[in-house]
């Protein structure tokens, strides 16, 4: 057997997995509510019905693939991730959260063979063409049932591009720049499952689970549809809102009385300057936060508050999810010694810390730049190098100390944006700051910062304060209060859209 033909078997086992088990669970019980949105319940039957309903409406088009979703929270959408993985094809994600010219562009660059999108986005006219420009077919979301044909003028001709085994072509979240495509093939995905683990193989028989899990993170991206796909392979009905509103989410935890809930930073900080009762956390062993770096402080008091533990995760969206990340056990045996961890490697993942210029192996302790190895990883074993400088102690616990890649370049002294923002985090009015590096003739970049408040301090007090605690090199030349920090869907700081917008001017002298 060629390398070649066993890529291609794995990618079918991997295939055929996940669809038997999506439709194991589905024919467990399925009458029980799966999903529940703006106090409406769809039985696990909504998913199977729109399994089938893909396969009827893709029926003249046995090749077609690839299934573009503009991805809203809403159950249709939800439930098209769900039948198109559970068919074998591949989801195309596409953000609603784009401008018509954009969310254009993307589904002529992605060319999907179909395209679902809700009534709210087939009146975008600039996606309606798009879809014609590239012959998809084309598919409403809706709501009695959540897959039905969309009428239009054209005749539809589909790209028909070969899927290479790839379960989701994902969009980044574009924190520091122009989103990009990962392809997240069925044995990557498979490894995650397993990895984290979500039930997955054969040997485990499927069941249903009686409580929902709380779903807020945007569909668009990996923190959402990774979620939407573990929940159907595991049986756990899902809680959705369309997007994180604090007394929204609350109502959720109320009525649902969950076990495990996920919340991002910024939903964590949310959720404790709302400064809850602690009776609303009376069901919640633990709180998991990824996405995004899990400052310590924030959550030291959370924790304080609430009386619940934050577990934190590692992971980005080439991973297919997590990749390290703290379990409840190891939180009360080492949580207090290892304050601002990110957790141990997951159960397949292997972590070590190279030198960034030559790829040597760095002592234990030392920071240098993350490598991993697994199966979510690479498929031929191989390490992979992440844009992220960290650390592992003696025990196997991560530290993260930013990213390489978002290093400001003074002249040729590199400053991590982390350690503005660490040093501004000890500020008593700061809530949160963004840094970023602006373009200067003489020396290359320059730091700036972006920065909110929960107290009263002026711009130079907080550059005096800088003035104390950095290098000289190190300080921003700019720091500017705002009202709030731009954001992406998944609710993680823009560094991208704070150099754009916040700071609009570079630097001439």
């Amino acid at each position: 057997m060629t390398t070649s033909d066993a890529a291609g078997s794995a990618e079918d086992d991997a295939r055929t997995l996940m669809a038997r088990r999506i439709r194991g669970v589905l024919a467990v019980d399925p009458g029980a509510t799966a999903l529940t949105f703006q106090g409406r319940s769809f039985p696990w039957s909504y998913y199977a019905d729109a399994i089938a309903d893909l396969d009827t409406l893709l029926a003249g088009f046995p090749d077609a693939k690839r299934v573009g979703i503009v991805l809203r929270n809403r159950p249709a959408q939800l439930s098209a991730v769900v039948a198109t993985i559970a068919t074998g094809r591949s989801v195309v994600t596409l953000s609603p959260h784009l401008g018509d010219v954009g969310l254009a562009e993307d589904i002529i660059d992605q060319a999907p063979d179909v395209l679902i999108a809700d009534t709210d986005d087939w009146s975008r006219e600039a996606v309606t063409a798009a879809a014609e420009s590239v012959g998809a077919v084309p598919v409403c979301a809706g709501v009695e049932r959540a897959l039905v044909s969309h009428p239009v003028s054209w005749l539809p001709a589909p790209a028909l591009k070969p899927t290479g085994g790839v379960a989701v072509l994902m969009m980044t979240s574009g924190t520091t720049g122009r989103p990009k495509r990962v392809e997240l093939t069925y044995p990557k995905m498979v490894a995650a499952f397993r990895a984290a683990g979500t039930p997955v193989d054969d040997a485990q028989e499927p069941r249903l689970y009686n409580r929902p899990a709380i779903l807020w993170a945007s569909l668009a991206h990996i923190s959402g549809l990774y979620f939407v796909i573990a929940h159907a392979l595991e049986g756990r009905g899902v809680a959705l809102l369309e997007k994180f509103d604090v007394d929204d989410w609350v109502e959720l935890v109320r009525e649902h009385r969950p076990g495990y809930v996920r919340l991002a930073p910024t939903a964590l900080r949310m959720v404790l300057n709302a400064e809850l009762p602690r009776e609303v956390f009376e069901s919640v062993s633990a709180v998991g936060s990824g996405t995004a770096p899990l400052p310590p402080d924030l959550a030291d008091a959370f924790e304080e508050r609430y009386g619940v533990p934050v577990l934190g995760v590692y992971g980005a969206t080439e991973f297919a999810g997590a990749i390290a990340g703290w379990s409840l056990k190891a939180k009360r045996e080492w949580g207090a010694r290892k304050r601002g961890s990110a957790g141990r490697a997951h159960p397949g993942v292997e972590l070590r810390i190279v030198d960034p210029q030559n790829g040597d192996l760095r002592p234990t302790g030392q920071v240098g730049l993350l490598e991993a190895r697994g199966g979510q990883l690479s498929d031929d074993g191989s390490w992979v190098r992440t844009t992220d400088l960290a650390s592992l102690d003696e025990d196997g616990f991560l530290f993260i100390h930013g990213r390489a890649d978002d290093a400001i370049n003074r002249g040729g002294f590199k400053i991590p944006p982390s350690v503005i923002e660490d040093a501004l985090a000890e500020h008593p009015a700061v809530d949160e700051s963004s840094a970023v590096g602006v373009p200067h003739v003489r020396l290359g970049e320059v730091p700036v910062v972006a920065v909110t408040l929960t107290g009263p301090a002026t711009e130079d007090e907080l550059l005096e304060f800088l003035a104390q605690r950095l290098t000289r090199y190190q300080r921003p030349v700019e720091l500017k209060i705002v009202d709030q920090l731009p954001r992406t869907p998944s609710m993680k700081i823009s560094r991208a859209i704070v150099r754009e917008q916040i700071f609009r001017a570079g630097r001439k002298a």
